[in-house]
């Protein structure tokens, strides 16, 4: 039997007595889907669709036509072949019409006025009037696509679901299916298919409508619709929904009615689909003689020993290594059972002794169905590796030059067929919890496994290759031949072969006798060899560009290959010629030189058909709607690309994380080339310009998607490289084509979210939890409490939520966990900051209170192990205090500074400072040491003058920021008085050096040990400062500028009386009077704590704890001024002389000498509440007769160039920071989920770790496997 298209010219055998359909018919298109493969089949599909269906021509489509049966098909087809008509349009005439509808059920009746529209295809109801009066409704069994007039999908989507309900126009009823949707002010639309099968007689001109055609399946003669029922319009006259620029939405409405019978017909089949259904498919009839082949049995014996058998050879020096028992849920124990006892009756496994193991576990499948996975990558590591070549290129050429007929046979691949070497077995072992056990026939996942598979299928078919008309590669099978009869009789043997030796055949994979067929990315046809167009279709399709950014892409990505097209320069003129400053004019000669680049790149010298032995690369990359890769391989010492891809992700691909984006772009390419790479004698180079690649976490730190590449990719011998952006261009302009672009940007920027941000950002249901707390912990209250509720003491009064008011608050009952909690919450977290007791208390009784409040925190704060070593000591200054004039109102007074030279972070090495002296407020933005003034003044009209308008005054600090005459002028400009400060005295401005300090004390408590991500906190230190009250006006700066305070979480939301707009500008102005009153009092009570001398010194006895400060103390952190002020505690030994104390101090510190003077030190409170961290120096646990320490957390991580190694900061749970240790990575055995969650919330850790592999060897992926 042979395929019908023909293709090249080239005749087709004459001993076939086969009929041909014409082509281009539905039924010539049917045959090519039934005998082709997926590709040619589509084309076929697309080559007779209509124009405006071309969108409709997808592999879904061909796939259900596949599966129906001849008839079915080809109504389908024929419908495939029409063009779709208008769901309303702006052609035709168009009139309102009075009816009734009526439910089939219920007859609930509905009168309503339906728009009768000739220039519109079908019937369909408004969606608003569906749900408003509950009309049932049916889904669709597939969606109507809606499109607008030029083509593209409409952005409402498609239409899912039908209405069936009575019309009734007058006497006239009839039951119509109405296709729900936005009709806009519009219930209901009747249309050109409504006009067409009743036919009635319309007078346009007098407003008559006469049913007086109906067709016999109607049934009813009516009488004549005066024009009183029916009000006709001129399509001008129509209402808004019809002006000028509206869109005009298409679908094929009584199409899909018709296509409703085959698709619900459809559904029919595939439920009663069976496996006999499935083969009965396939052609010739004596097919049906190999049914096993073609089934899915499993290989229920164990095989013999044959010469294939599978061995493991390891490599010299090899050490066995064990695992450890992963746990299992109560279903996975289950799954685990019945495998094991399946297994050990057939012998496919056995009980083991073996001294190494690997890891099992189960991937759940996509259907819910658990999936046994043993991890190999450790043995696979040390597997010594078997490498097979493709079939020779020319060769294959030669022998198929007289070849007309081909058959393509896709095999099953038949592991438990397929024993493993005797002796080898304990190689593979795996460890359950319910023992260890040894497979008997080769599991998938072992290295080799593809090689044994590639000599069994030469060993088995070794005659028939012999005799030169059989091609096999691992599990394609190619049959070719000049004769249909030679031919059949050589698939016939070759059906008998995989039936003796238990293989089987995927038959929707298969091509029997075909002119053509794909082989190993090539189309193979009689004498010719070409690329498969899908391997070149990512270039083939390039859209044209429709801007400048997108033809640069284009030319970009033509960049690369530039020196393989003769007179590049000369095709790409016209090209090049748009991306001046001309204007965008797209012609004939940007068509003509943009084919020729298509067709040049797509074509030799630039592409080229692989040879063996070369080494391959794949360059991957994924964007947020696309991924894209290059294969490209060595030849003449020049890399010649073989095959590009590019291809849109689905809707559920673009919520992948970054991480699996990036993966899904290589084990995509993996997939697509697999023919070409697998097996390669040479490792595969593969580059991807994301890091974490680089590294695979342990298997139960996978998801399920992750863990099931996992084991695809041990079939691979991988090099995974990381390359910068901007060198992996050819697989990103791939994965960047305009056309993958849809717009939105899924799931970006969510991947490193700090755990503190996503613990504070999230505190939704705090809130409830803590006035849920209080609700069940109602029954232990105060006794001053429980007295003034029983006495209905106006400040204790108790709510109808259960909850009690108590002094204008929220009461807490004594329950010590729940208060600690709170106040936790209110000093801890990144939106608190670690205020000091006043600021903390007054941030609680914003909303919280209980008896003795002050006291608790009191002891919390003093007690806080990060506020006693991180915040300054307050000193004596030498300088009397100056304060500034007090201010009116806010903004109208700003003091600006700089903090400068920080460590880099996210491109910036400063921080500038805009403070307001009415209400403290603050915005602090980052930016450079070397701002100018011109900078400056850029800073503050877009983070500051856009908020608050232009200040009276700016008070600063005199440098090059403003001295320079710009900024003078601009000062004259904008009418703003300059007050520079005294030379060399900064004093002047303390306010803004103490928000300096502020500023500096937060980011010191929550940057990370590198101080490289500082400017990521500021929003959260400008929102912390600004939402705590200050001392001088006795309130926040939110709530003196905003008149309220913000909504972060922690705060229940008790909503209060409404007040007008004159009852909220009296009470703003009233806080606003009395902050200008307490700044007035501050400013005098301020100078004479400023200028009062110190108090006397603290004496110390030993046993006490100290902290000492870290003036004179070297680390390995960047800076001193973002470092910890003090490190501690310290025990006391002994006082020595006058003023200096000796101190007990850790073996980390032992070049230190360990007596200091009683002015560096200060004393330490021991925490009193259970959930602050407590130093106890706790003694290790032995394991192994060898002691081990808890790690509690990774601070960081460096390159050790001398010792060629990562190293991690680790802090010891119970121990302080000046026990902090720095720890290869072996040390950190026990920690791999400390480590794994270090890793990924610093991916700048991957630097060090790509150093260390480079100072080792080659980053290589064996198997799947970090070596």
């Amino acid at each position: 039997m042979n395929r019908n298209e023909i293709v090249e010219p080239h005749t087709r055998p004459q001993n076939t007595s086969l009929p041909f359909p014409k082509p281009f018919t539905a039924e010539w298109t049917l045959r090519r889907i039934r005998k082709d493969p997926e590709l040619h089949a589509l084309r076929a599909l697309q080559s007779i669709t209509h124009p405006e269906r071309s969108q409709e021509a997808t592999l879904g489509i061909l796939q259900i036509i596949k599966e129906l049966d001849d008839q079915t098909a080809l109504a389908a087809l024929k419908l495939m072949q029409e063009s779709k008509r208008y769901i309303r349009g702006r052609k035709g005439h168009q009139l309102n019409l009075s009816v009734v509808l009526k439910t089939l059920e219920d007859q609930r009746a509905f009168r309503t006025t339906a728009l009768l529209d000739s220039g519109c295809t079908g019937s369909c109801i408004n969606r608003q009037f569906v749900n408003k009066h509950h009309i049932p409704t049916q889904r669709m069994p597939i969606p109507i696509p809606v499109y607008n007039a030029d083509g593209t999908r409409n952005q409402a989507g498609p239409i899912t679901e039908m209405a069936e309900l009575v019309l009734a126009i007058g006497e006239h009823q009839e039951r119509i299916q109405l296709a729900v949707t936005n009709l806009g002010s519009t219930d209901l639309f009747i249309g050109y298919e409504w006009l067409r099968f009743h036919n009635p007689n319309i007078d346009w001109e007098r407003g008559n409508l006469i049913l007086n055609r109906c067709p016999e399946a109607c049934g009813y003669r009516h009488p004549t619709l005066q024009s009183q029922q029916l009000d006709i319009f001129q399509v001008n006259q129509i209402s808004n929904e019809f002006e000028e620029g509206d869109q005009v939405f298409m679908f094929d409405w009584q199409g899909y009615q018709d296509e409703n019978e085959y698709w619900q017909k459809q559904l029919h089949v595939r439920r009663l689909k069976s496996q006999e259904d499935l083969y009965n498919l396939i052609e010739p009839d004596y097919f049906k003689e190999f049914p096993e082949v073609f089934g899915k049995q499993e290989f229920d014996k164990l095989p013999e020993r044959r010469p294939w058998d599978h061995a493991i050879e390891l490599v010299p020096g090899f050490k066995p290594t064990d695992c450890k028992i992963y746990p299992l849920s109560i279903v996975e124990n289950q799954a685990l059972d019945q495998f094991l006892d399946e297994n050990l009756k057939t012998g496919r496994i056995r009980p083991s002794k073996s001294p190494m193991a690997s890891p099992f576990f189960f991937v759940k499948k996509k259907s819910g169905e658990l999936r046994p996975v043993q991890d190999y990558r450790k043995l696979n590591s040390m597997t010594v590796k078997n490498k097979y070549p493709l079939p020779l290129i020319p060769e294959l050429i030669d022998k198929l030059k007289d070849s007309t007929c081909f058959t393509k046979l896709d095999v099953r691949w038949g592991y438990n067929n397929i024993r493993i070497k005797e002796g080898d077995e304990w190689k593979a072992a795996f460890r359950t919890n319910r023992g260890l056990f040894e497979p008997t026939v080769m599991f998938f996942g072992l290295t080799n496994s593809p090689a044994t598979f590639q000599g069994f299928m030469n060993h088995i078919l070794k005659e028939l290759i012999d005799e030169g008309h059989v091609v096999v590669y691992l599990d394609d099978i190619l049959i070719f031949t000049s004769e249909v009869e030679t031919h059949r009789y050589l698939v016939r043997r070759v059906l008998e072969i995989l039936q003796e030796n238990k293989l089987y055949l995927k038959p929707e994979k298969c091509t029997f006798e075909a002119w053509e067929v794909e082989y190993l990315g090539l189309i193979v046809g009689h004498g010719t060899m070409r690329m498969d167009p899908v391997k070149i279709k990512a270039v083939n399709e390039w859209p044209k560009p429709k801007n400048k950014k997108q033809l640069q892409r284009f030319l970009g990505f033509c960049n690369f290959y530039r020196r393989f097209i003769k007179n590049y320069s000369k095709i790409a003129r016209p090209l090049h010629d748009l991306t001046g400053n001309k204007i965008w004019n797209w012609t004939e000669a940007q068509d003509k030189a943009m084919e020729e680049l298509q067709k040049s790149i797509c074509n030799e010298p630039v592409l080229r058909i692989p040879i063996p032995g070369a080494p391959f690369r794949i360059e991957a990359d994924s964007s947020d709607f696309a991924n894209g890769a290059v294969l490209s391989q060595l030849i003449d010492n020049k890399w010649h690309p073989v095959a590009y891809r590019s291809e849109s992700l689905t809707p559920t691909e673009r919520n992948y994380s970054i991480y699996d984006k990036e993966l899904l772009a290589i084990m995509s390419s993996l997939k697509e080339w697999r023919h070409y790479i697998l097996g390669h004698p040479l490792p595969i180079q593969v580059y991807t310009d994301h890091q974490n690649i680089l590294y695979w976490t342990e298997p139960r730190n996978l998801n399920r998607r992750q863990a099931r590449w996992m084991i695809e990719l041990q079939e691979y011998d991988l090099e995974i490289h990381y390359q910068k952006g901007k060198l992996n261009t050819k697989a990103d302009l791939l994965s960047r084509r305009a056309d993958h672009d849809r717009g939105e940007k899924d799931n970006q920027e969510i991947i490193l979210v700090k755990r503190e941000w996503l613990r504070e950002l999230t505190l939704e249901p705090l809130e409830n939890g803590f006035l849920e707390r209080i609700k069940a912990a109602r029954d232990k209250l105060d006794k001053r409490v429980k007295k003034a509720l029983d006495k209905n003491d106006p400040e204790c009064e108790e709510l109808e939520d259960g909850l009690i008011h108590f002094k204008g608050c929220i009461y807490v009952p004594k329950d010590n966990t729940l208060r600690e909690d709170i106040i936790r919450g209110h000093h801890d977290s990144t939106l608190a900051g670690h205020p000091g007791q006043y600021k903390t208390q007054e941030l609680i009784t914003r909303n919280y209170t209980w008896p003795g409040i002050q006291q608790d925190v009191k002891r919390y704060v003093e007690g806080c192990h990060i506020c006693q070593t991180t915040k300054p000591k307050r000193t004596r200054p030498h300088n009397p205090l100056n304060p500034h004039s007090v201010p009116e109102y806010p903004w109208e007074i700003v003091s600006v500074d700089l903090i400068g030279e920080l460590p880099e972070s996210q491109g910036y090495n400063a921080i500038c400072v805009f403070v307001d002296r009415f209400s403290k407020q603050i915005h602090v933005i980052p930016t450079h040491t070397t701002l100018t003034s011109e900078g400056m003044a850029k800073l503050y009209r877009d983070q500051v003058f856009r908020l608050h308008g232009i200040p009276r005054k700016i008070i600063h600090d005199r440098g090059p920021q403003f001295a320079s005459k710009f900024m003078t002028e601009l000062y004259k400009l904008l009418g703003i008085e300059g007050n520079p400060s005294t030379a060399y005295h900064p004093q002047t401005d303390g306010q803004t050096e103490r928000m300096n300090q502020e500023i500096e004390q937060y980011l010191r408590i929550f940057v990370n040990y590198k101080q490289s991500d500082w400017a990521d906190w500021l929003t959260l230190a400008e929102f912390s400062y600004n939402d705590k009250e200050q001392t001088s006006t006795k309130a926040s700066p939110f709530f003196i500028n905003y008149g309220l305070h913000p909504y972060k979480g922690t705060n229940p939301r008790y909503q209060s009386n409404n007040e007008s707009a004159e009852q909220f500008t009296q009470r703003m102005q009233g806080a606003r009077e009395e902050a200008q009153s307490a700044l007035k009092k501050a400013a005098t009570d301020m100078k004479k704590f400023y200028d009062r001398t110190r108090g006397e010194a603290i004496g110390y006895k030993p046993g006490d704890l100290v902290l000492l400060e870290a003036t004179n103390l070297n680390t390995d952190r960047p800076m001193k001024k973002l470092d910890d002020k003090r490190y501690g505690p310290f025990e006391v030994l002994e006082k020595v002389g006058n003023s200096a104390y000796k101190l007990k101090l850790p073996p980390s510190m032992s070049r230190i000498h360990p007596v200091f003077n009683e002015v560096l030190l200060s004393p330490y409170h021991t925490p009193t509440f259970d959930s602050q961290p407590h130093i106890t120096n706790p003694e290790p646990i032995i394991v192994d007769k060898e002691p081990e320490w808890e790690v509690e957390e990774i601070i960081s991580s460096r390159f050790n160039r001398r010792r060629r190694r990562v190293e991690y900061l680790v802090h010891w749970k119970g121990y302080g920071p000046q026990e902090q240790t720095w720890e290869p990575l072996e040390n950190l055995a026990n920690a791999q989920e400390i480590l794994a969650e270090f890793i990924r919330q610093n991916p700048e850790t991957q630097r060090a770790r790509k150093l260390e592999v480079e100072a080792i060897g080659t980053i290589a992926l064996k198997g799947g496997v970090m070596s």
